[in-house]
């Protein structure tokens, strides 16, 4: 009972979590905001877009290692849709920003998902059996 009551709680938090970094990325992505600067070849907005995605990706697939490929998908289609609807606000879509949102959905999702598996233990090496094997 306890382990289930701990893993809604997990879930609940990591879910609470995602929905405000939505919100806040939400709210930055449409505000008419303009950054200048860059480092070395690589723009501050970029940079920004990439953390930003990297962030929103990283709480799931803690908590749901096989839900990976669905969180970056649905994180790819918001970042689509978010680029689509920014003329509406006074900014401009680019090709540039949703590659950028796209690449910090996708590393941030593949980190999560290793360290999701690591703290469930799926990560363990197991034997033809399925039984945790001795690796010395």
């Amino acid at each position: 009972m306890f382990k289930v009551q701990q893993k809604t709680i997990s879930i609940v938090i990591g879910s609470t979590v995602t929905i405000i970094l939505f919100m806040i990325i939400t709210l930055l992505s449409l505000a008419p905001i303009q950054l200048s600067g860059s480092f070395g070849p690589i723009s501050v907005d970029k940079t920004y877009h990439v953390l930003a995605y990297f962030c929103l990706a990283l709480p799931l697939p803690i908590l749901r290692p096989r839900l990976t490929i669905w969180v970056v998908l649905g994180i790819m289609t918001y970042g689509g849709l978010i680029e689509l609807v920014q003329y509406l606000f006074g900014r401009e879509p680019s090709w540039g920003d949703f590659i950028a949102n796209a690449i910090g959905a996708i590393v941030g999702a593949m980190i999560a998902r290793q360290m999701g598996f690591w703290l469930v233990g799926l990560g363990k090496p197991k034997s033809v059996n399925n039984e945790p094997m001795n690796v010395d």
